[in-house]
């Protein structure tokens, strides 16, 4: 059996890490694996140092089409990853001939015209990866099946303690509540900024370290200096060792508008971190809220405070929290399960 996953992001984000989850889980199957993915940018970089087979893509979509068409023939399948992916995946089908499988990460319906159409009707398996990302499918006459992102069992094995003490000494002797995400409307930081002014108010020892690079970040150190919390507001970047920050926070914030899933929340459910979050897309799937995390409305600065306080407040909470994320996690988020589900559907695509 041979794949070529189709993945044209230029930065690294969740989407990108659930890929190298499959990829590397599947060839622990004998599956042969290529990553069809822009030449040059983070994706492609990782696999070459992980010495996984790549096809180099250009990033303009008509000759992107030809490449992937041409390395397509020596394939049984062709799985896109991300919307640009699965635009030249449908594309250039009638030059490879192959079952194209799409795999979508986002909780908002797709676009209303004719070209979104034809592309779905020539799309041979979609994946959700959350029931609410199918639901929203189904709204539009798209059937898909669901298949949930993951995570590793064994993160914590990729800690580094001492790389924690030092980061946690970074931040001072505060409480540390973390946002991690790219800067982009969708993750909403500027909420998080809202909630930081309105803890800090009633807790001083508090820090809220923001993790990840984007569009906004101008915007979003201006909005906290307008709102007097620039001195709280830590912007770190990204973060190659995210798991090394994620185990430092004391409470991870999640307060996007529109979610697939959130990766984030799973990875710091396996390192003991306990869970707010806005009630965006799948989310709620996830953070069972009262019994894995808190979950909050959208847009409700005050909402986010109150849940941040309780978990602050209230020890017994934490730790049932923690407990039961981690449980959660294990039982139905693992990369083994996920690896699974997708070599199972590969079966029987191509039988």
């Amino acid at each position: 059996m041979k794949v070529i996953h189709v993945d044209t992001e230029r930065g690294w984000r969740g989407g990108e890490q659930q890929l190298f989850y499959l990829v590397k889980g599947l060839s622990k199957k004998n599956v042969e694996q290529s990553v069809a993915c822009l030449k040059g940018e983070k994706l492609w970089k990782r696999c070459k140092e992980e010495g996984i087979e790549t096809v180099d893509l250009t990033g303009n979509q008509i000759k992107d089409i030809f490449i992937l068409g041409k390395a397509g023939k020596k394939a049984d399948i062709i799985h896109a990853h991300n919307a640009k992916g699965h635009n030249i995946s449908v594309a250039s089908k009638p030059i490879h001939g192959k079952k194209v499988l799409y795999t979508r990460r986002v909780d908002y319906p797709p676009k209303n015209n004719f070209l979104t159409k034809l592309k779905y009707s020539n799309t041979d398996v979609v994946i959700s990866i959350t029931k609410t990302v199918k639901k929203i499918l189904e709204k539009k006459g798209i059937e898909s099946r669901v298949i949930y992102d993951s995570e590793e069992k064994n993160i914590i094995s990729k800690v580094d303690k001492n790389k924690v003490a030092q980061i946690r000494n970074s931040l001072g002797r505060n409480i540390i509540i973390g946002n991690i995400g790219a800067l982009t409307e969708q993750k909403n930081q500027f909420l998080f900024i809202d909630m930081a002014k309105l803890i800090s108010n009633k807790i001083e020892n508090t820090i809220f370290p923001i993790i990840g690079t984007g569009k906004l970040l101008y915007k979003l150190k201006k909005y906290a200096n307008d709102k007097k919390i620039s001195d709280k507001i830590k912007f770190l970047g990204f973060k190659e060792d995210i798991f090394n920050y994620i185990k430092a926070l004391d409470i991870f914030v999640l307060t996007s508008n529109n979610e697939g899933l959130g990766s984030t929340i799973l990875q710091a459910m396996m390192l003991g971190i306990p869970v707010v979050a806005t009630d965006a897309g799948g989310v709620r799937e996830v953070v069972i809220n009262e019994k894995t995390g808190l979950l909050v409305s959208k847009n409700d600065p005050e909402a986010l405070c109150n849940a941040v306080l309780r978990i602050i407040e209230d020890e017994k909470l934490r730790k049932n929290l923690i407990i039961n994320a981690r449980k959660f996690v294990n039982e139905k988020f693992t990369v083994d399960k996920m690896v699974d589900a997708y070599f199972q559907l590969y079966g029987e695509v191509i039988e």
